[in-house]
């Protein structure tokens, strides 16, 4: 950057050029705007706003339980997926736990894709089984909030 010693810009009485036609005129006015003495006496309206989509939705207290127990199953499927990629320890309480209940949720999606791998159709099988559960949930607690 270099800075400018002793020179001055020479003042200029003509109005800079309009980039964009909605810039204001010279005369400050704005395109799209009429006079006052064309539009008549200006009054103030207050409009009412409804408020926002998140406020006049809200869950119900049933439609607040299904959408939890849903992804409560979801959750438990996809901890179950993540021990036993992680190779976890089966004969630890906490895992065992998990892993029971996950296979009793995912029992309806036993062997939807049948793989030689176990490990891979307890993946795939659970996973769609946490994907089956997180939407039906959605579904139904959407249609019991009205």
């Amino acid at each position: 950057m270099a800075l400018h010693l002793g020179r001055r810009e020479k003042a200029t009485t003509e109005a800079p050029p309009r980039r964009w036609p909605w810039s204001p005129r010279p005369d400050g006015t704005r395109p799209w705007t009429r006079p006052a003495s064309e539009t008549g006496p200006t009054r103030t309206v207050v409009v009412k706003r409804r408020p926002g989509r998140w406020r006049r939705m809200r869950h119900n207290p049933i439609s607040l339980l299904i959408l939890a127990a849903g992804i409560a199953a979801a959750a438990i499927l996809v901890l179950g997926i993540l021990l036993t990629w992680g190779d976890a320890n089966p004969s630890n309480t906490l895992v065992h736990a998990t892993l029971r209940s996950g296979s009793w949720l995912a029992t309806p999606f036993h062997d939807v894709f049948p793989r030689p791998n176990p490990k891979h159709q307890l993946y795939l099988n659970w996973g769609i089984a946490a994907g089956v559960y997180y939407v039906l949930s959605r579904v139904l607690s959407w249609l019991t909030r009205f």
